[in-house]
């Protein structure tokens, strides 16, 4: 079995395309595990939830899905997020509000933990510090856990009472060893490493590996539909930077 890790697509459907298409190319794939923030930031909300439903799919929620059908308010997003979050909320059926309502906060698939954040804080949490990681490997029962969040791709791995961080390497097959193992496929619509490209993951259950792929999309033409749709100009630019 081979899984297509996508995490924070937040509504580019591009980006999505590019890596349902590069994914296809490099591997192929039979399901779609999703790590949450399919919509927010970007300008097709509707788009990125239908092409997910075309395919078989694993899904859980972000904070921004959550804001998005008024599960969790705006006071912890900033200002260009909180109005992001505004207009995708205007956009939705009650088809799409039911789809991202009623997805859970936490999954378990093929010995993977899925969450947004983190597994002891699914919607809020950012695990980019040791400190946070070795918490969280107390927080599941699988051998590893896929996380999102941040937009940065990474491993870690725990180091005694602490943690220690790695790059994922791109192109590169991981082993899957018996160790616990927390994983971060990066953004799909939104990437914040530096690299502008959409980041993403191909597990295969066969070969116990997983792998971090890029691939390019027409950035342009996002931006150009966001800003026909008045979304903030900061969101807008920081796709091009990457960060």
């Amino acid at each position: 079995m081979r899984a297509l890790i996508v995490s924070d697509v937040h509504s580019n459907i591009e980006a999505f395309q590019s890596v349902i298409a590069h994914a296809n190319d490099v591997e192929g794939f039979d399901q779609i595990w999703s790590l949450g923030d399919l919509v927010g930031y970007g300008p097709d909300p509707i788009a990125c939830i239908d092409l997910l439903r075309e395919y078989d799919h694993v899904a859980v929620g972000g904070n921004h899905d959550l804001a998005a059908v008024g599960k969790i308010g705006l006071q912890k997003f900033n200002m260009h997020a909180a109005a992001a979050a505004r207009w995708t909320t205007t956009q939705l059926t009650s088809d799409h509000v039911d789809f991202l309502g009623q997805m859970p906060l936490r999954l378990e698939v093929h010995d993977f933990t899925l969450v947004h954040g983190s597994p002891r804080d699914p919607v809020w949490e950012y695990l980019i510090t040791a400190a946070a990681a070795a918490a969280s490997f107390s927080r599941f029962d699988t051998k590893r856990c896929l996380v999102g969040h941040s937009h940065i791709p990474f491993l870690c791995m725990p180091d005694g009472e602490s943690a220690q961080f790695f790059d994922f390497p791109i192109d590169l097959p991981v082993r899957l060893r018996d160790a616990q193992l927390i994983i971060n496929p990066g953004s799909v619509g939104q990437p914040r490493d530096g690299l502008p490209t959409a980041s993403y993951a191909l597990f295969n259950s066969e070969e116990q590996t997983i792998t971090h792929y890029r691939s390019e999309y027409d950035i342009a033409s996002t931006q150009e539909r966001m800003s026909k749709h008045n979304l903030p100009q900061y969101l807008i630019n920081r796709l091009a930077r990457g960060r």
